[in-house]
């Protein structure tokens, strides 16, 4: 399966590619080029995983900036993140966060979208990164977060940084209620990675187990 960048007319950045499938709301910086491509259990399943960081970080570099997909062999995307530049200002409104995570659902999957409902918005996050400097960039963020309706336990949620700058689109993530914390592997965090790797302290809930 191919995956590639693409430049659609009018966006500032190439759009993340799937199997030909190009996801506009989904940017891939031009200077950022793939430095790992493997197959990863997801809830079971084998699915893969890219790792996409600037050019000159060739080779893996937990913790530094970078962009971690996730997704099927049929193109089904599960997860996009993205920690590629510092974005400070306001967080958009309730409002605003809602419309724009509607926007985005409608690019990258309307049809799975129809059975979910809203569930809240959740602020006072943050994400970070270590720069070329050592410095720790953090950035805020505001979840629009889904359930569903269909399969149970499952929640899906869009993180929108300042200027409804897309941070995190995760679909498919189930919670393991008995033990009250994510079920889902978290390929998209690099704190995680370096737990299952034993490379650092065990997550605790509610953060999925490593």
């Amino acid at each position: 399966m191919q995956f590639r960048e693409s430049t659609k007319e009018g966006n500032s950045m190439p759009a993340l590619t799937i199997a030909g499938r190009t996801y506009s709301q989904l940017p891939i910086p031009e200077n950022y080029q793939v430095v790992e491509d493997q197959l990863v259990p997801r809830d079971g399943e084998s699915v893969h995983m890219r790792r996409y960081q600037p050019k000159e970080l060739p080779q893996e570099a937990i913790g530094r900036e970078h962009i971690t997909v996730v997704y099927r062999d049929d193109g089904f995307l599960y997860t996009y993140n993205a920690l590629t530049q510092p974005l400070t200002g306001a967080l958009p409104c309730l409002d605003a966060a809602w419309d724009h995570a509607e926007k985005i659902w409608q690019d990258v999957n309307p049809d799975y979208r129809q059975q979910l409902e809203r569930l809240r918005t959740l602020g006072n996050q943050t994400r970070s990164y270590t720069n070329a400097a050592g410095k720790k960039v953090t950035i805020p963020i505001l979840w629009a977060k889904y359930a569903n309706k269909v399969v149970e336990g499952s929640y899906e949620w869009i993180g929108l940084g300042p200027g409804n700058t897309v941070v995190e689109f995760e679909c498919h993530n189930l919670w393991d209620y008995a033990a009250g914390r994510e079920q889902t592997e978290m390929w998209y965090s690099d704190t995680w990675i370096l737990a299952r790797r034993g490379l650092g302290p065990q997550l605790q809930p509610p953060l999925a187990k490593a």
